[in-house]
Protein backbone atom coordinates (compact mmCIF):
# COMPACT_ATOMS: atom_id res chain seq x y z
CA UNK A 1 0.00 0.00 0.00
CA UNK A 2 1.58 3.38 -0.53
CA UNK A 3 0.71 6.18 1.62
CA UNK A 4 0.22 9.40 1.03
CA UNK A 5 -0.66 12.78 2.69
CA UNK A 6 -3.73 14.77 1.51
CA UNK A 7 -4.38 18.54 2.44
CA UNK A 8 -6.73 20.39 1.69
CA UNK A 9 -8.26 23.85 1.72
CA UNK A 10 -10.80 26.50 0.41
CA UNK A 11 -9.24 29.86 -1.04
CA UNK A 12 -11.34 33.00 -1.94
CA UNK A 13 -9.96 33.15 -5.39
CA UNK A 14 -10.91 31.74 -9.04
CA UNK A 15 -8.83 28.80 -10.09
CA UNK A 16 -6.58 31.11 -12.65
CA UNK A 17 -5.29 33.00 -9.98
CA UNK A 18 -4.62 30.61 -7.94
CA UNK A 19 -3.19 28.35 -10.77
CA UNK A 20 -1.34 31.33 -12.15
CA UNK A 21 0.55 32.05 -8.39
CA UNK A 22 2.02 28.25 -8.26
CA UNK A 23 3.14 27.78 -11.73
CA UNK A 24 5.09 30.98 -12.70
CA UNK A 25 8.01 32.25 -11.11
CA UNK A 26 7.05 35.19 -9.72
CA UNK A 27 3.66 34.14 -8.04
CA UNK A 28 5.52 30.92 -6.23
CA UNK A 29 8.82 33.28 -5.18
CA UNK A 30 6.09 35.77 -4.19
CA UNK A 31 5.05 33.60 -1.11
CA UNK A 32 7.07 29.95 -1.35
CA UNK A 33 10.86 29.78 -3.13
CA UNK A 34 13.21 32.38 -2.77
CA UNK A 35 13.47 31.79 -6.02
CA UNK A 36 12.11 29.31 -9.30
CA UNK A 37 14.08 29.50 -11.95
CA UNK A 38 11.55 28.86 -14.68
CA UNK A 39 7.88 28.37 -15.19
CA UNK A 40 6.32 24.73 -14.46
CA UNK A 41 5.34 23.19 -17.73
CA UNK A 42 5.23 19.58 -18.92
CA UNK A 43 8.34 17.79 -19.14
CA UNK A 44 10.41 21.18 -17.52
CA UNK A 45 13.30 20.14 -15.13
CA UNK A 46 12.72 23.97 -12.74
CA UNK A 47 15.40 24.73 -10.10
CA UNK A 48 13.36 26.01 -6.72
CA UNK A 49 15.66 27.75 -4.26
CA UNK A 50 14.58 28.08 -0.16
CA UNK A 51 17.01 31.10 1.02
CA UNK A 52 15.93 30.35 4.77
CA UNK A 53 17.12 27.04 4.39
CA UNK A 54 20.16 27.45 2.10
CA UNK A 55 18.62 25.01 0.08
CA UNK A 56 17.73 24.41 -3.59
CA UNK A 57 16.29 21.46 -5.48
CA UNK A 58 15.23 20.57 -9.08
CA UNK A 59 11.54 19.59 -9.83
CA UNK A 60 10.30 17.66 -12.50
CA UNK A 61 6.95 19.01 -13.51
CA UNK A 62 4.41 16.58 -14.65
CA UNK A 63 0.86 17.37 -15.86
CA UNK A 64 -0.57 20.52 -16.24
CA UNK A 65 -4.09 21.30 -16.74
CA UNK A 66 -4.59 25.22 -16.60
CA UNK A 67 -6.66 25.95 -13.82
CA UNK A 68 -7.28 22.64 -12.63
CA UNK A 69 -4.23 20.35 -12.41
CA UNK A 70 -0.57 20.63 -11.49
CA UNK A 71 1.74 17.96 -10.65
CA UNK A 72 5.47 17.65 -9.80
CA UNK A 73 8.09 14.64 -8.48
CA UNK A 74 10.36 16.18 -6.44
CA UNK A 75 12.91 14.49 -4.15
CA UNK A 76 11.77 11.44 -2.56
CA UNK A 77 7.99 12.16 -3.94
CA UNK A 78 5.25 12.89 -5.95
CA UNK A 79 3.10 16.13 -6.08
CA UNK A 80 -0.48 16.46 -7.64
CA UNK A 81 -2.52 19.99 -6.49
CA UNK A 82 -6.12 19.67 -7.92
CA UNK A 83 -7.83 22.93 -8.15
CA UNK A 84 -11.53 22.89 -8.17
CA UNK A 85 -13.96 26.17 -8.68
CA UNK A 86 -16.69 26.79 -5.86
CA UNK A 87 -18.46 29.86 -6.59
CA UNK A 88 -15.48 32.01 -7.77
CA UNK A 89 -13.59 30.46 -4.71
CA UNK A 90 -10.68 27.43 -5.23
CA UNK A 91 -10.52 23.93 -3.55
CA UNK A 92 -7.19 22.91 -3.56
CA UNK A 93 -6.42 18.99 -2.82
CA UNK A 94 -2.78 18.67 -2.29
CA UNK A 95 -1.86 14.92 -2.32
CA UNK A 96 2.10 13.72 -2.00
CA UNK A 97 3.54 10.42 -2.15
CA UNK A 98 4.84 7.89 -0.90
CA UNK A 99 5.29 8.59 3.06
CA UNK A 100 7.07 5.58 3.51
CA UNK A 101 6.30 3.23 6.50
CA UNK A 102 6.79 3.23 10.67
CA UNK A 103 8.38 5.60 11.92
CA UNK A 104 10.35 7.02 9.06
CA UNK A 105 6.94 7.50 7.32
CA UNK A 106 5.33 9.29 10.09
CA UNK A 107 8.23 11.83 10.52
CA UNK A 108 7.91 12.48 6.94
CA UNK A 109 4.07 12.94 6.98
CA UNK A 110 4.49 15.14 9.92
CA UNK A 111 7.24 17.69 7.95
CA UNK A 112 5.05 17.52 4.72
CA UNK A 113 2.21 18.23 6.66
CA UNK A 114 3.67 21.57 8.13
CA UNK A 115 5.35 22.36 4.60
CA UNK A 116 1.97 22.03 2.64
CA UNK A 117 0.36 24.24 5.92
CA UNK A 118 3.04 26.82 5.04
CA UNK A 119 2.36 26.74 1.33
CA UNK A 120 -1.30 27.41 1.92
CA UNK A 121 -1.68 30.08 4.16
CA UNK A 122 1.69 31.71 2.31
CA UNK A 123 -0.50 31.50 -0.68
CA UNK A 124 -3.61 32.60 1.09
CA UNK A 125 -2.03 35.54 2.20
CA UNK A 126 -0.28 36.85 -0.83
CA UNK A 127 -3.52 35.97 -2.95
CA UNK A 128 -6.09 37.91 -0.30
CA UNK A 129 -3.93 40.53 1.51
CA UNK A 130 -0.76 40.92 -0.80
CA UNK A 131 1.72 39.95 1.42
CA UNK A 132 4.94 38.31 0.40
CA UNK A 133 6.98 35.43 2.55
CA UNK A 134 5.00 36.64 5.93
CA UNK A 135 7.27 34.48 8.00
CA UNK A 136 9.89 32.28 6.78
CA UNK A 137 12.18 30.25 9.25
CA UNK A 138 14.76 27.82 9.47
CA UNK A 139 14.13 27.14 12.82
CA UNK A 140 10.56 25.45 12.94
CA UNK A 141 10.39 22.13 13.86
CA UNK A 142 8.04 19.10 14.16
CA UNK A 143 9.51 15.70 15.79
CA UNK A 144 8.08 12.32 15.88
CA UNK A 145 8.97 10.22 18.47
CA UNK A 146 8.47 6.36 19.01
Amino acid sequence: MTRKLIVEDRIDRPAGEVFRAIVTPDGLSSFFTTEASAAMVPGATVTWRFGHADAAFDVTVGEIETDRLISWTWPGAQVTIALADEDGATRLTITEQPMGDGIEGAARAVGQTQGWTYFVCGLRAHLIHGLRHFGLSDAIRATVVA
